[in-house]
């Protein structure tokens, strides 16, 4: 889903550097869980290890989906 063209070009661009749309530091939108976030570039080299959700387009302010939740009880415990 892209609400504007500057989503859609922020999500389908594609590097030539990087394999890892996480690891360009010229991609600043995640796709997670049917919802946005921006990339909180903390990893080794500026990989972006996490996101931080944002609920509106940064270029249009089209309101946006919320990321969804993780089902916890798909997770391995400590058991396994």
């Amino acid at each position: 889903m892209s609400c504007c063209d500057r989503m859609a070009f922020d999500l389908n661009q594609v590097c030539e550097l990087h394999r890892d749309r996480a690891a360009c530091p010229d991609a600043m939108i995640a796709e997670v869980r049917g919802g946005f976030g921006l990339y909180v570039r903390t990893g080794e080299n500026g990989y972006g290890s996490s996101v931080i959700e944002i609920g509106f387009c940064p270029w249009c302010g089209t309101a946006l989906a919320p990321i969804g939740k993780i089902d916890l009880s798909l997770l391995p415990s400590d058991d396994d």
